[in-house]
């Protein structure tokens, strides 16, 4: 009779752990979450004279059944340094015909201002060289799967 209650027990467990491991298992998958690094990335003054590689998910935190924060962790390589792009924008301005090309032109600008900023501050680089970085992203659940949201 023991045996019995146990057996029981059992199918009445194993139904609702299954139900846990599916929670678990809804979250935003690898190939989700690189590709939300990868865009926010893009927003990154960074993101035009490098790229990124190695992404591992640290943590997450749900925020509800629609929403999640992932703890990340991946390699900014650098593709070329800060005076190549610099020459690259001062080549577009002298080949600017219009105020739009031109307005695009001082876009760039700024970005380049942007980086050497950053490299006083965080330290120079060169071309090939990685660093680690850790950060934070917000995906949300849509009908077509994880999307990042800043």
């Amino acid at each position: 009779m023991r045996r019995f209650s146990k057996l029981m027990a059992l199918f009445l467990v194993l139904p609702w752990l299954a139900a846990c491991d599916a929670v678990v298992a809804s979250g935003p998958d690898d190939d989700e979450i690189t590709t939300a690094v990868i865009e926010r990335f893009r927003s990154d003054p960074y993101a035009r004279v490098g790229h990124v590689e190695n992404v591992t998910k640290t943590n997450s935190v749900k925020n509800g059944t629609d929403e999640v924060v992932v703890m990340v962790r991946y390699d900014l390589v650098f593709d070329r340094s800060i005076s190549e792009f610099a020459d690259d924008v001062t080549q577009q301005g002298k080949q600017a015909g219009d105020l739009d090309a031109l307005g695009n032109v001082m876009g760039d600008a700024v970005e380049v201002m942007k980086m050497k900023m950053l490299a006083l501050k965080e330290g120079g680089f060169t071309v090939g060289d990685r660093r680690s970085i850790s950060n934070e992203i917000r995906l949300v659940k849509s009908e077509q799967g994880w999307i990042y949201r800043p």
